[in-house]
């Protein structure tokens, strides 16, 4: 054991930013998937909305069973870089390959496409967890000041939305440029480019950030960490979390291009839809970090997913036609949606040490990687369940679509996920970590690390 604990270091401003970096590399890729990929598959690749639905739930559970071996992994990692940060440096060429592989259409027949989509789906999002479980499990090892954790993921979820405006703003644009008309080339030559500068940021970030909480050395014991994790109510709470807002985030999210395409009628329109989101998030944070320094977390979540659940049930009444209403509604939306996104994830980290009270074990990178199984496990959920929406409600890619159809996907955009956020409300009502809570626990544990170094 560590001879001494250190006292609560404030992070300086320049590590915030670096860690910050790691998310905007991450929602260099993710932010793709979640926006374009369905639309890629359907309408580029040429596979049928429901035999996507299926790819995409399959990829995404097999995905979540492996974060749970890849955090007791994290775990027990022991390097002169720290537990973590080695993940990033030699899992970032990993998924840079794996990313254009994906977005790369071969040629042979639909089943042959199909199989090949399978592989190359579920490597990259294996991939993705080998660099993104290890990043999201830092915060706990930079620093054990609850509020700086949320500092943190406020400059994590900053960037990531950043990134995923850039995304939005640019991805149909670089397409048309490098495709010249050919929209296979195009996403093929836009996704090298972000693979690789998404490659080279994580290794920005790994240089720049310092994991300063000491290693617990313990032996491998993952069925009593996964029973310790289990017994706390907090770990349930953020699982279901975890799994009803990324549900909802994978329906709603790959059906944007289907809504500005079929119901607005002007694909190109979702690039500016896809900024203002950003913008809305990145305000909303900015929100919540201020916020959060005054009133408890969870208690500010839950009126925040409220308010967002709210207008979400009134985009269903707008008219597509009118971009003033479109616009302002989910301007309104992802406001709010930004004031909670920085405070779930730093609710990982305050798991972790609610674990770790009590049981004397830590067990970082398995709070962190369990509860992604969930979300990983909802990603996939809503990825299915997309798919089967689009095939029930009689969606044929590149045709005039029915009214049937348009009905539909205005549902997908406002009922479904309003319907999301009220079960996220619910569960935050039980979630029993508030602010005296959160700090009664960072007494314990440097009394419990101070005793064990002594």
């Amino acid at each position: 054991m560590n001879s001494s604990i250190p006292a609560t270091v404030k992070l300086p401003l320049r590590e915030k930013l670096a860690y910050g970096i790691g998310d905007f590399a991450s929602n260099l890729i993710f932010a793709t998937l979640s926006a374009f990929l369905m639309f890629y598959y359907t309408d580029i690749f040429g596979l049928s909305a429901a035999a996507v639905g299926t790819l995409l739930f399959v990829a995404r559970a097999t995905d979540a069973v492996w974060d749970l071996y890849l955090g007791t992994l994290v775990d027990r990692t022991r390097t002169r870089w720290g537990q973590c940060r080695p993940y990033l440096v030699f899992g970032a060429p990993i998924l840079a390959v794996c990313t254009i592989a994906t977005f790369t259409v071969p040629a042979g027949s639909e089943a042959y496409k199909l199989g090949y989509a399978y592989v190359t789906y579920t490597l990259l999002m294996v991939s993705y967890s080998l660099v993104n479980i290890p990043y999201s499990a830092m915060p706990a090892l930079m620093t054990d000041d609850p509020r700086d954790r949320t500092t943190l993921a406020a400059f994590r979820m900053f960037l990531a939305i950043f990134a995923t405006m850039l995304v939005g703003a640019m991805t149909l644009k670089l397409v048309s440029l490098f495709g010249g008309g050919n929209k296979k080339l195009g996403y093929q030559t836009t996704m090298t480019v972000t693979a690789l500068a998404g490659m080279v940021l994580f290794w920005v970030c790994a240089t720049f950030t310092k994991e300063r909480v000491p290693p617990v050395h313990q032996p491998k014991e993952v069925r009593k960490d996964l029973r310790v994790l289990i017994a706390g109510r907090a770990w349930w709470m953020m699982a279901l979390m975890g799994l009803c807002v990324y549900t909802a985030l994978s329906i709603t999210a790959g059906s944007v291009l289907y809504y500005f395409k079929y119901v607005v009628g002007v694909e190109a329109r979702a690039s500016l839809y896809f900024a203002m989101l950003g913008l809305a998030i990145m305000v909303g944070i900015v929100i919540s970090v201020q916020i959060t320094k005054r009133y408890c977390k969870r208690k500010v979540m839950m009126v925040a997913a409220s308010v967002s659940g709210f207008f979400y049930a009134v985009f269903y009444f707008v008219n597509p036609q009118s971009m003033v209403q479109v616009f302002a509604v989910r301007f309104l939306i992802q406001l709010f949606n930004g004031i909670t996104t920085p405070i779930l994830w730093s609710m990982v980290a305050d798991t972790a040490d609610d674990a770790e009270l009590r049981s004397g074990r830590r067990m970082v990178g398995l709070t962190t990687s369990s509860i992604a199984f969930s979300q990983k496990f909802g990603l996939g959920v809503g990825g299915a369940i997309a798919g089967l929406l689009l095939a029930s409600i009689g969606y044929q890619a590149n045709t005039v679509q029915t009214p049937a159809v348009v009905h539909g996907l205005t549902v997908i955009m406002s009922w479904i996920p309003a319907f999301s956020k009220i079960m996220v409300v619910v569960i935050l009502y039980f979630y029993p970590l508030g602010q005296r809570q959160l700090d009664a626990i960072q007494v314990g544990l440097r009394q419990a690390r101070q005793a064990g170094a002594t």
